[in-house]
């Protein structure tokens, strides 16, 4: 996810670097270079001024999106022991799942979402609940969506569960799935 951070707010960071040597030019007595050097970035900042701003705004979802999977990550934190909780789990078709817990109250695939999911995420959520399964030897995965800033009761959609991240820890212990051995689910992961 930083890595995604950084390449969207590279354009950003090269502005703010060219402006710097700039004026570090212009300060040194070469005022010419300087001014050539500012506007020049600035003639590129215009005339790329869509792709930066779509890039500023794609790096501020990431960060938005990396503090909301680090709130669920305290939130699953207290179940270590004994349950297995793991996250950014890699995918081999790309993507990963943001949290992985098994234990004895069952197996869940948790996608950490901010405010709100769309249609579109549901059957993201299935897939990726349907691959955990597979190296799980069959066992079933729950698929949940978690929302950060949410307060709404948990509730299913589409067969995937959505669930604050306020009521999550608690619903997950409540559950009573099929338990999952934590050593299992460590080795096949």
């Amino acid at each position: 996810m930083r890595r995604k951070v950084y390449i969207a707010g590279a354009p950003v960071l090269a502005l703010v670097l060219v402006s710097v040597v700039a004026v570090a030019l212009t300060a040194g007595g070469l005022a010419a270079l300087g001014a050539t050097l500012s506007l020049g970035a600035s003639w590129l900042a215009f005339v790329y001024r869509e792709e930066i701003f779509r890039r500023g705004d794609r790096a501020g979802n990431y960060v938005t999106g990396l503090r909301s999977e680090r709130a669920v990550q305290e939130e699953l934190s207290p179940l270590n022991g004994r349950h297995l909780v793991r996250h950014d789990v890699s995918l081999p078709f790309a993507g990963n799942i943001d949290h992985v817990v098994c234990g004895p109250h069952g197996a869940f695939a948790i996608e950490t979402k901010t405010r709100r999911y769309l249609k579109n995420h549901l059957p993201l959520a299935r897939r990726r609940s349907a691959w955990l399964s597979r190296r799980l030897d069959g066992h079933w995965v729950t698929p949940v969506i978690c929302l950060v800033d949410s307060d709404r009761a948990p509730f299913e959609h589409d067969r995937v569960w959505i669930v604050a991240a306020g009521d999550l820890r608690a619903w997950l212990e409540a559950r009573r799935d099929r338990p999952v051995d934590p050593v299992f689910a460590l080795r096949s992961l």
